[in-house]
């Protein structure tokens, strides 16, 4: 049954109470059959199932294989180290998940821990889980909504229900049937789970709890959607799948063509093993995590909160911003900007709920005396007024309806003191503000006389006047004037402000709403907005440079949110907006058209977010939505990256964001994306470093097998140069300065690979000089030693040792050479300033160090079967280590060539 639809004497009967609330006895059994008011917490987090989860992945899988090999031929230094590893990614895997989504818990805490309710003819407090459908309820001031439920009765009720529909106004209620049908945001007779009372009391009787509550159903969207991977994960998966498969078909193929050939099935296992580590980038999860964790401490100075690592990457290829209005891209603080009275139209400055502010006329700024003449309009709105100022350390916040402190705040502006003005016109009679008659009336006692104040909309006010107020001196209401006001009226509606009207009248004794409401004079007019958060438009046209689409999703009233997208740059005045109720009636491939044009949505509940985010997502965006309610969460956690904020921001959809901005600033949110294209790049230039690094250790081995060589290297060895030497300067190159322009660039696509033709090029090309010039080094140390290198089977010789050292030294300064070349893909070395990173210095320093300890440290040499070495020798390592940048600089010079004359 649709409730608002319906009459609340039927709501009842069909709930089968009354107005006396129903019996404990009844309470109890409908508790036992419905069960509790909660929300359902998830129950499908197995940590066995989340640490078994960890050992799956294919790259590991491996690993853990030539673990368990190394180990059964006797290298437990090898199998120790492998298996190190594997558990160290393990564990960071598993506290990833532990973490799991918080959204079902801090929609709980948000809930009523007791209710007022009605049973057995007598009020009573009870916890809010016990209530049951067809209980009544009171509610008051100052309360959370504890179920959904109809309005029996209400006095002056106004509910804050923008945590749940988005909208930024304290939205009136009333108890009558509504015959259209509505939805949530304009269902005025229903109040809901989770809102708050704003003003006012109400009796109500409850017709949904727990998960079949609107926030109920916002906390089944959130919970119920999988959170795709990101692009970097989905590549880095991909990589992993290539690199595991190409090892395991080459190790296939040695292993058997070896024992073919007549080699030893242990000399196999030996080679297979020192295959798979060398193949395998070991390095590589964890320094992707650590580099990222570096690019969110970055973050967090600019004031965005990463959540979730892989969402930093994600930043980069953002191709569309969904913004909610309230709070986000404004301050959500009404501000009196302009008035109408005196048949002059002045403006008003200053922000939000700051006191400082100044009254001009067409550029003009007042003076004191001058303002005198408003004064009247002024006092009005103070006096009908319920609203209260409050002073916190460092600002001022309004106890109750912010249009209603938006007035009082610009009073303040004009000098005029509250609390003395409600002692000289102490209020004896007052008539409340309703949807249906859409004004406001406040009578007031001074010097022995009634006077009414009326605040309302402008056409309700303005049929009741007969007069008009100018300069003090109340004349005669022509149609002339009607017309004029009619139209500032609509002026200022049309740019985005909520206008009010003020009219007074002097009043008898008689206070019936038929003496007070007729002939009243006429005052002014009153314009205010919830004004543009500062920066707002300078991030919107970086966005726009940055090739970044904004949409504008709010619950909001439509021509008031297409105001503020104007004023920020977001629409143009032909943007069209589209309701919720319109959405409805769209297809999926007539909104997908609809998206393609400058379009803003108003009016709409979290399924319709969800709805466009899901549709967005569809048609290949990389969506980044923004918002700060429990409306907001299910098109937070569905959308590619969620941006929640930190300071209005709900418990509910900070968790269900990747990232929360400490600030609320639209600004900080442009910051972040450049720092995820930055990461992007950076990720790119530290996986060319690690993978060549690993394919220069594959081809070492393979030519050492085609070609008939013992192992030029061992697999401690490889690990230690993996996960020792080539660390550090792989996390350098993830903090490398960002390129210039690269907010110019057009978002990155998200299909685009990392490992793409150019870069499996640039990768073999290095992988050979590496290995052929490695090998060189061993078949020549060997020969030093009169030994030939084709006929020479490996034992624990002094000549054998020092041609590994030769070959594991080589292959660390490759790839301290090889680090600079990384630095750019197509861009000499040398055109980049060696110090720009000073990081990368260090560490290239550090791994210099530890690679000397490694070979000059006898308790190193025993474990790792290296030598110390001979001037020469360095000498030797030296030449060949440079040629890799000979070879990378020629590369790029071609490249940059061939674009030139592209």
């Amino acid at each position: 049954m649709d409730y608002y639809k319906e009459d609340f004497e039927k709501v009842l009967k069909s709930l089968e109470t009354n107005h006396k609330g129903l019996t404990s006895d009844r309470a109890e059994i409908l508790l036992r059959k419905l069960g509790p008011n909660e929300l359902t917490k998830k129950k499908d987090f197995s940590i066995q199932k989340a640490i078994l989860s960890q050992f799956t992945d294919l790259m590991v899988i491996i690993l853990i294989i030539a673990a368990l090999i190394s180990f059964f031929l006797g290298e437990k230094a090898d199998a120790i180290v492998i298996f190190g590893i594997v558990i160290l990614n393990a564990i960071i895997g598993f506290l990833q998940e532990f973490k799991a989504e918080k959204s079902i818990e801090a929609l709980q805490n948000m809930l009523s821990p007791k209710a007022k309710v009605i049973r057995d003819g007598t009020q009573k407090i009870i916890d809010a889980k016990n209530l049951v459908l067809g209980d009544i309820i009171i509610i008051e001031e100052g309360d959370k909504v504890p179920a959904d439920a109809r309005i029996i009765e209400e006095f002056g009720l106004k509910t804050d229900e923008s945590s749940l529909t988005g909208e930024s106004l304290p939205q009136k209620k009333f108890s009558s049937k509504i015959e259209s049908k509505k939805t949530v945001n304009d269902q005025k007779n229903m109040v809901f789970l989770g809102t708050s009372v704003a003003h006012g009391n109400a009796k109500c009787v409850v017709t949904s709890t727990g998960d079949k509550t609107e926030f109920g159903k916002v906390a089944k969207l959130t919970t119920g959607i999988k959170k795709e991977q990101s692009p970097l994960q989905k590549e880095l998966y991909k990589v992993g799948k290539f690199i595991a498969k190409a090892t395991l078909l080459l190790v296939l193929l040695v292993f058997i063509g070896g024992i073919l050939t007549g080699g030893s099935m242990f000399d196999m296992f030996l080679f297979a093993v020192s295959m798979a580590v060398a193949a395998v980038p070991e390095g590589l999860p964890a320094t992707v995590t650590v580099a990222l964790a570096l690019g969110v401490t970055r973050m967090a100075r600019k004031s965005a909160i990463i959540r979730k690592l892989s969402s930093v990457e994600t930043l980069g290829c953002t191709t569309v911003i969904c913004s909610d209005k309230t709070g986000t891209l404004t301050k959500n603080q009404m501000t009196v900007t302009h008035l109408y009275a005196n048949s002059m139209e002045i403006d008003i400055t200053g922000l939000g709920y700051d006191m400082q502010g100044e009254f001009y006329h067409e550029g003009r700024k007042l003076k004191h005396e001058e303002l005198d003449e408003y004064e009247l309009l002024f006092n009005i709105a103070s006096l009908t007024n319920n609203a209260k100022l409050s002073k916190k350390k460092s600002y001022w916040d309004v106890l109750g309806d912010p249009t209603e402190g938006a007035l009082l705040v610009a009073a303040r502006k004009l000098g005029i003191d509250i609390t003395t003005l409600e002692n000289a016109y102490p209020k004896i009679h007052e008539i409340p503000f309703d949807s249906v008659r859409k004004r406001m009336v406040t009578v007031h006692k001074h010097d022995g006389y009634n006077y009414a104040y009326m605040k309302g909309a402008f056409d309700e006010v303005i049929k009741l006047c007969s007069h008009i107020s100018i300069n003090g001196k109340v004349k005669k209401l022509s149609k002339k004037d009607k017309e004029n006001l009619s139209k500032k009226n609509l002026e200022m509606a049309e740019s985005g402000e909520r206008v009010l009207a003020f009219s007074m009248k002097k009043v008898s004794d008689d206070l019936s709403l038929k003496a007070i409401e007729k002939d009243m004079v006429f005052v002014g007019l009153i314009g205010m907005i919830d004004p543009p958060r500062h920066g707002v438009k300078e991030a919107v046209e970086l966005a726009k440079e940055a090739g970044i689409r904004i949409y504008v999703i709010t619950g909001d009233f439509g021509p008031t949110a297409k105001a503020i997208a104007k004023k920020v740059g977001i629409v143009t005045d032909k943007a069209k907006i589209i309701t919720g109720v319109e959405l409805d009636k769209l297809s999926d491939a007539e909104l997908k058209k609809q998206l393609k044009d400058e379009v803003l949505f108003a009016r709409v509940s979290p399924e319709h977010k969800l709805r466009i985010v899901n549709l967005l997502e569809e048609m290949d965006e990389v969506v980044a939505v923004t918002g700060d309610g429990v409306n907001d969460a299910p098109a937070l956690k569905r959308a590619s990256i969620g941006i929640s904020m930190g300071v209005t921001g709900t418990d509910v959809s900070k968790e269900a964001s990747n990232m929360v901005l400490a600030d609320d600033s639209f600004v900080s949110i442009i910051s972040a994306i450049k720092e995820g294209r930055t990461i992007y790049d950076n990720l790119k230039k530290f996986i060319t470093y690690i993978l060549s690094s690993n394919i220069g250790e594959l081809v070492t081995v393979l030519l050492a097998i085609v070609l008939g060589f013992p192992l030029p290297l061992l697999a401690i060895q490889i690990l230690l140069i993996d996960l020792g030497t080539d660390v550090l300067p792989s996390l350098a190159l993830g903090v490398e300065p960002s390129e210039k322009g690269i907010m110019k660039r057009k978002p990155r696509d998200r299909t685009e690979p990392i490992m793409n033709k150019a870069l499996i090029q640039r990768l073999l090309m290095i992988g050979f000089v590496l290995g052929i010039g490695s090998l060189y080094l061993f078949y020549s140390t060997l020969k030093g030693f009169g030994i030939n290198a084709f006929s020479f089977i490996a034992d624990d010789s002094y000549a054998y040792m020092k041609a590994t050292t030769m070959v594991f030294v080589s292959l660390i300064l490759f790839q301290m050479v090889n680090v600079f070349n990384c630095r750019s893909e197509n861009d000499s070395a040398y055109s980049i300033n060696l110090f720009s990173n000073k990081f990368l210095i260090l560490s290239v320093l550090s791994s210099i160090i530890l690679m000397l300890l490694l070979i000059y440290i006898p308790f190193f040499n025993n474990i790792l079967h290296t030598t110390p070495l001979g001037v020469i020798d360095w000498v030797k390592i030296l030449v060949i280590a440079f040629t890799i940048n000979i070879a990378d600089e020629l590369r790029k010079y071609y490249i940059r060539r061939k674009n030139l004359t592209v």
